[in-house]
């Protein structure tokens, strides 16, 4: 009996959630050989207006430019950041790196969570307070409503692979600046080439910025799928999307996520 009652709350809880975000579908639950073999295999049948929608994707190409690394970074660094051919490796590798100063007020380094071997890949800003103690990325009250924004379609941590353009906090949580986002942005390359995910992404505005360098806010950006380029020709259609913590301060956003959200499960569907 009260399991029974805990599933219904979590089912009442989840059903708020996709009201607040203007959902407007129904969901059922097939095989999808899409998701990772050791994960629970799922596809969404949606039964909505939404079916045969077409989301805006753009044709243009987005390349990581590696010119700036070349003059401001150190080349020894660049070598081993290549080099690195398994998580593990780039793990240890971000660890070594003593040039970002936010590792000096940092408790720890925040790598990545979820599932390595998963398709989709989410890319968020940097580690906050709980983040920073706990040692994963999205675990503190905006890693809750993240864990809400993917199961509202169907995902969750076992099906996505989720890491940060920064790997520590910044004090008092500020957003990252340019220095310290270039300065890390070889080892976040080299993260998503590693990972080879068939989708990306991004959440907020630092991370939209750091990996399709965009110009602008994120309200500009958002919701538009555009293509990534990596070094080794893999072009990984990328989407950008708001940030749990902004949505917690502005939750009259929401609808404009659950519409990111929407676009992302019908990319997935088309895979």
């Amino acid at each position: 009996m009260k399991d029974n009652q805990k599933e219904l709350s979590e089912l009442t809880h989840l059903l708020k959630w996709q009201i607040d975000m203007g959902a407007e579908a129904t969901i059922e639950e097939k095989k999808n050989e899409f998701l990772p073999k050791k994960a629970l295999k799922k596809e969404i049948n949606f039964k909505t207006k939404y079916l045969d929608e077409q989301y805006s994707h753009t044709t243009q190409q987005i390349k990581f430019d590696n010119e700036y690394y070349k003059q401001n970074i150190n080349k020894d660094y660049l070598k081993a950041i290549k080099n690195c051919t398994n998580l593990n490796m780039l793990k240890e590798a971000m660890q070594n790196f003593d040039e970002c100063d936010l590792k000096k007020t940092a408790t720890q380094l925040v790598f990545a969570d979820g599932n390595p071997s998963s398709k989709i890949m989410l890319i968020g800003e940097a580690p906050g307070a709980e983040e920073d103690r706990q040692g994963r990325p999205f675990c503190g009250a905006s890693g809750q409503l993240l864990d809400k924004m993917l199961l509202s379609i169907n995902l969750d941590r076992n099906n996505v692979y989720i890491t940060n353009v920064i790997p520590w906090r910044p004090p008092g949580n500020r957003t990252p600046t340019e220095n310290e986002i270039h300065l890390m942005k070889p080892f976040l390359i080299r993260h998503i080439e590693i990972v080879s995910p068939k989708i990306l992404m991004t959440v907020g505005g630092s991370s939209a910025k750091a990996v399709l360098n965009i110009d602008g806010g994120i309200l500009r950006h958002r919701g538009v799928w555009k293509e990534l380029e990596l070094s080794n020709g893999k072009k990984v259609p990328t989407i950008a999307t708001l940030h749990p913590a902004y949505l917690m301060r502005a939750p009259n956003q929401k609808k404009l996520a659950w519409e990111d959200l929407k676009s992302l499960r019908s990319k997935i569907q088309n895979l």
